[in-house]
């Protein structure tokens, strides 16, 4: 597939993953579902990603990126639109399954591919592949603004019609690129293989074992703000639809500025470890803080400092982690993903439980300290590897 309509469909992608937490009052409003139960689709998500991460183990011995990528992206589409069409709550938590299970194969394909097809330009092509899911995740409370009510279903359809429109352009781009080279007789470009080294001593490594359970607690903090922090302003302050897409806007706004601002601050030979460990806490306190102010304003300053503060931390586990062992940046992608996976599939319905007993509040303070968790590992982990390069 072309960067572009890698680019476009990542862009898409985001707000596919990103949709459930500004629509999940109309969710429940429309099915009856109560609180916990809107919350276990995404866990339900996260289930569906982790079974196409194991399949995945086994067909990408076998199978192209470029059509892993086009698998996950018709399996996301189909889930997509059998939303769109959809009754009733059951097929609802399935189609999340099936949508699920394409992320994945949409994700690691699409790096994937940037990384071997486009060999020579991946250095600039995969962080602008994720700053398309960054544009993507912010401008996710607008996209589905037209559908907030009883149409919420088709903020679904829309964009499985837009992804199909985007994977048959790169179907027809591809069909005409490689037609074109045949015309030219020009041959494929042959791109080196990287040899990796065995992935057990990775694994008996404490400080390895430890850090992915750094992005479990912190994966699980950031898909309960991604999904409950929209619902708490709109049911708990009681702020329009606007104010509760801009919510979860600056949340990611608040992530794309630090991910943006960590690779400067890395060349003038800062700190990663202490990076990590200071926008941990700064971020856990502004969870902290948010349920004790009522006022709006202050309310999404705390909502973008805390994607601010620990919107860094996967890009650092993968900057660390490639450092201690650099011929095995594959296994450390997989491990990352795998580790976010679980804590995006455990914590959503612990937290959901939570708040249907007590309130949103209470269940975002809970957030926090899974925060603190990820700092106090990652300072046991900076302990232990000093000398170590990072």
């Amino acid at each position: 597939m072309h960067p572009v309509f890698l680019f476009a469909g990542f862009f898409f992608f985001a707000i596919a993953n990103n949709i459930l937490g500004p629509l999940v009052t109309n969710i429940m409003a429309a099915t009856g579902m109560s609180l916990s139960q809107s919350g276990s689709l995404v866990s339900f998500l996260q289930i569906g990603s982790l079974t196409s991460m194991l399949i995945s183990l086994v067909l990408m011995k076998h199978v192209r990126q470029t059509t892993v990528t086009r698998i996950g992206y018709g399996v996301l589409i189909i889930g997509l639109l059998a939303i769109a069409v959809s009754t009733g709550s059951t097929l609802l938590f399935i189609a999340y399954l099936v949508i699920g299970f394409g992320a994945f194969l949409t994700d690691s394909g699409s790096n994937a591919i940037l990384a071997s097809d486009y060999y020579e330009k991946r250095k600039l092509y995969i962080p602008l592949l994720h700053f398309c899911y960054s544009l993507g995740a912010i401008l996710t409370g607008y996209f589905i603004l037209p559908f907030k009510g009883p149409t919420w279903r088709w903020a679904y359809g829309a964009l499985g019609i837009i992804l199909a429109v985007i994977l048959i352009g790169g179907f027809l781009e591809r069909y005409r690129r490689t037609k074109q080279q045949k015309l030219n007789n020009v041959s494929p470009v042959i791109i080196p293989e990287v040899q990796a080294e065995p992935v057990l001593p990775l694994l008996k490594d404490l400080a390895f074992v430890l850090f992915n359970l750094v992005i479990i607690f912190y994966a699980g903090s950031q898909i309960i703000c991604v999904t409950w922090i929209p619902v708490y302003v709109e049911t708990e302050l009681f702020q329009p639809a606007a104010i509760t897409a801009t919510s979860l806007t600056v949340f990611w706004i608040g992530t794309a500025i630090s991910r943006l601002l960590m690779g400067p601050i890395m060349q003038k030979g800062g700190n990663p470890f202490s990076f990590m460990l200071g926008g941990l806490l700064l971020a856990g306190f502004t969870l902290v803080a948010l349920p004790f102010t009522a006022n709006i304003v202050l309310a999404l300053a705390l909502v973008a400092l805390c994607g601010f503060f620990a919107g860094a931390t996967i890009p650092m586990y993968i900057v660390v982690t490639a450092s201690w062992y650099p011929k095995n940046t594959a296994f450390i992608s997989l491990s990352c993903i795998l580790s976010a996976t679980i804590g995006r599939m455990i914590f959503p319905l612990f937290v959901s439980q939570i708040a249907e007993a007590h309130n949103l509040g209470y269940a975002l303070m809970i957030s926090s300290l899974m925060l603190f968790i990820a700092a106090v590992l990652s300072a046991i982990v900076q302990k232990i590897t000093k000398e170590r390069p990072a």
